[in-house]
């Protein structure tokens, strides 16, 4: 049976069975549209994004330098992959890991390829643990600020509070547990209504929220020293660390890598518009960026604070200017409840690309896919905070710099490289020509080399 490709794949067999089972008619399509997939793709999108180091690195790198080498970073490593992974789900039709093998049978390409699949979920999963975790600190900051402990507090009394916060390990594992298992409702909800509620419901929330505080920010602070710090042109802070930074930040925050674009496009409805509705996220991830970057540098210049990047600026020097400006209790609740929510809901679309496996491989059905999954969350969280103080930031560190970089690379080099052209053209017929032509030229010949860079600059 032949597809719309321009020759018969899998020898004349039907394109909706693979190696005797069916895949396409077991897994769930119910958008019937890509507004949904776009908005699911920017909660992973905004939930992975910079507040910890965007402001500060805006301002001292240069501001206007910085965020066009960040813009161009985007084009050059997160859009193409996840653009790419989008593509192999889509013309998967199954979870990750089948979606992979598929591809790579019909690409003659060698059949193990499928364990980059089951890598990037199991490296899914480890995000998806550190943001159930920044949920759980964004939470916490919320309801200190909303009980007025901290009105009007001192930097060494909002320290004090946010130490003793971190030093309740069993307070916060039980937060997370918590978190965690509702994050598993949800997914056993399924595609349609769990999704469909993070989509509609919390980014809109989010959204309306942001906008808010930012009015608020707007009405009571001093956007002149904002200007002059975030969106200055001084190029004399261009250099190699900016763009390595740049090329970092880009890196992170779509969520590329992790399997969660693979899992999404196996879902979605056949035929969209890919490439576009990928560049619709990284437009929406960087609009939120910006937002949120204005409102801590506002107020963190409003309260005579530098900003800096790391957990200590996002909760001791924020909660710090909030409840230290008029009416700022109120709307610094309604910011950390914001970044709570898009942080939990964050980590529960990244565990999706488990589901899928666990739910097609150990034949455990949705709901017990979604328990194993949120299970095995809870298990990442409990070493994270009981190990030792030097955990998070070590698996912070073998994330950013080695694992995530690695997996770029090779989806780069699987979809580049391996796939046929025509295959690729299939699934992105609905892209313009010279669309496609410039995805295929940057995905075989700009984004290799730049995940090389990312991991010697690792090294250096």
């Amino acid at each position: 049976m032949l597809c719309r490709y321009s020759y018969d794949l899998g020898g004349g067999q039907d394109p909706m069975t693979r190696g005797g089972s069916v895949l396409d008619r077991n897994v769930p399509q119910p958008w019937a549209a890509r507004t949904t997939l776009v908005l699911t793709l920017t909660l992973v999108a905004i939930g992975l994004g910079n507040l910890q180091r965007m402001p500060f690195l805006l301002g001292e790198h240069g501001g206007a330098v910085f965020f066009l080498l960040y813009l161009l970073a985007l084009c050059l490593l997160s859009v193409p992959i996840l653009i790419a992974e989008v593509v192999v789900g889509s013309y998967g039709r199954a979870s990750p890991y089948r979606a992979m093998e598929w591809a790579a049978n019909n690409a003659n390409a060698y059949p193990r390829w499928r364990l980059l699949a089951l890598a990037q979920g199991l490296l899914g999963l480890l995000v998806a643990s550190v943001a159930a975790l920044f949920a759980v600190w964004c939470f916490d900051r919320a309801t200190v600020i909303h009980s007025g402990a901290m009105a009007s507090g001192s930097p060494v009394e909002v320290a004090s509070h946010f130490v003793s916060a971190m030093n309740d390990r069993t307070g916060q594992f039980t937060k997370a547990l918590m978190g965690l298992a509702a994050a598993g409702a949800v997914s056993a909800m399924g595609i349609r209504l769990g999704m469909g509620i993070l989509a509609w419901i919390v980014l809109p929330g989010v959204a309306i929220t942001l906008i808010g505080v930012l009015d608020f920010v707007v009405l009571t602070t001093d956007l002149r020293p904002v200007s002059a710090f975030l969106f200055s042109y001084d190029g004399s802070h261009w250099g190699v660390e900016a763009a390595k930074q740049a090329f970092l930040s880009a890196g992170v925050t779509l969520g590329a890598g992790l399997g969660v674009a693979m899992s999404l496009g196996a879902q979605a409805p056949q035929g969209l518009p890919w490439a576009r509705s990928v560049i619709a996220v990284a437009m929406l991830d960087t609009a939120f960026l910006l937002v949120t970057a204005i409102i801590a540098s506002a107020l963190l210049f409003e309260v005579n604070v530098a900003p800096s990047e790391g957990l200590a600026a996002v909760f001791v020097a924020l909660p710090y200017a909030f409840v230290n400006v008029p009416m700022g209790e109120i709307y610094g609740t309604l910011f950390f409840f914001a970044m709570a929510a898009i942080s939990w809901s964050a980590a529960l679309i990244l565990m999706e690309p488990t589901v899928l496996l666990l739910e097609q491989e150990w034949g455990v059905g949705r709901l017990g896919g979604a328990i194993l999954a949120a299970t095995l969350a809870v298990l990442i969280v409990s070493m994270v905070l009981f190990a030792s103080n030097a955990t998070l930031p070590q698996l912070s560190v073998i994330l950013g710099e080695w694992l995530l970089p690695v997996s770029l690379l090779l989806t780069a080099l699987f979809v580049g490289w391996q796939m046929p052209r025509p295959i690729l053209r299939g699934e992105l017929y609905r892209e313009p020509q010279w669309l496609f032509r410039l995805w295929w030229w940057v995905i075989r010949w700009m984004t290799p080399p730049v995940c090389v860079l990312w991991l010697v600059s690792g090294v250096l």
